[in-house]
């Protein structure tokens, strides 16, 4: 690994849960980016002093943009790591409360968003979850083609919409079948914005004819899965505590009516045959693209998959999985 990506590489553990090859690194610059995003949601007031700042803290919003893009610069750092921030807010919207079992306000509430973020309607300023994303989409814009703007926005649209279906289940009590949650996993957690972001760590955003070819386009599905479904791992004891559905491990044990662990198992394997998937793709990409912009990329989908595992396991948002697990059925 370059000395130029001033990372922290981190190895293989016992503690961790699911086995890569390829190694997890931390951005060195985490702790600064920390504190600046910290300044920035207290100036746009994206959430109020005490325990709703705490608890935004405790998620280690910054920590996860440093394990994700560990060889980001300290521009692309910040704007990932603020990016994390408004969307764990906004996410903690969208799936707790009210409006988690209301797709009506849900689809208010995301023509709001989109409209604001697309240029549609004028910006309500005085929400703060506008504030935010509009901030970030205005220093893409200001710093990249617009190519790459409007890419990254139709992926985020994508993160809306599952919103919507996610509401539409709980509204009517509904487990959804196992290829159709797979499917609408790849967006709920909007991962797509992130693999967009690693094509910022090169001297420009991938090409059209690249970054939509087959071979890529199966490098970031796999991508997409890897981290969402780890994420289902670690955030089953949150979606067991809310009776939240959306969760591969509780889809996969209601639909074959099997046990949580006869789930997790399953899910395990699931996990392991996409490695090896994606260790096969990535060899079709590099033959494919013999180039340094490309090597760089499949480095960073690495540093992505292993470094999004490390922060989960440090990360106070999901917790107490363990004794969750034993007390479930």
């Amino acid at each position: 690994m370059p000395s130029e990506r001033h990372s922290v590489v981190v190895s293989k553990g016992g503690v961790d849960a699911f086995d890569y090859p390829f190694p997890a690194s931390r951005n060195a610059k985490v702790d600064i980016t920390e504190r600046r995003t910290l300044q920035w949601i207290r100036r746009l007031e994206l959430a109020p002093e005490g325990r709703a700042l705490s608890r935004l803290k405790a998620t280690g919003f910054a920590q996860l943009a440093a394990w994700l893009l560990p060889w980001a610069n300290t521009r692309t750092l910040q704007l990932a790591s603020d990016f994390t921030a408004a969307l764990f807010l906004l996410d903690d919207a969208y799936d707790e409360g009210d409006l988690s079992t209301d797709p009506e306000a849900v689809e208010r509430l995301n023509e709001k968003y989109l409209g604001e973020l697309f240029g549609y309607v004028e910006p309500d300023m005085s929400d703060p979850l506008t504030r935010g994303l509009l901030d970030v989409r205005d220093r893409i814009k200001s710093s990249h083609p617009h190519f790459f703007l409007n890419r990254w926005l139709a992926h985020f649209q994508y993160y809306y919409e599952a919103n919507l279906w996610e509401a539409n289940n709980r509204r009517r009590a509904r487990t959804p079948c196992v290829d159709e949650y797979l499917m609408m996993r790849r967006y709920s957690g909007a991962v797509y914005t992130y693999c967009d972001l690693l094509e910022l760590l090169l001297e420009r955003p991938l090409p059209l004819e690249v970054v939509q070819h087959p071979t890529i386009q199966c490098v970031r599905d796999i991508c997409n899965d890897i981290l969402c479904w780890t994420n289902d791992y670690f955030s089953l004891g949150k979606e067991l505590s809310s009776g939240d559905v959306h969760n591969l491990i509780i889809v996969l044990r209601d639909n074959h009516e099997i046990t949580l662990e006869e789930a997790i198992a399953r899910l395990k394997q699931m996990h392991d045959e996409r490695i090896a998937e994606y260790q096969d793709v990535k060899e079709k990409a590099l033959a494919l693209w013999d180039d340094d912009a490309m090597r760089l990329y499949i480095d960073a989908a690495d540093a992505m998959i292993a470094g999004n595992q490390r922060w989960a396991l440090e990360a106070r948002r999901y917790s107490g999985l363990e004794s969750l697990i034993a007390h479930a059925g």
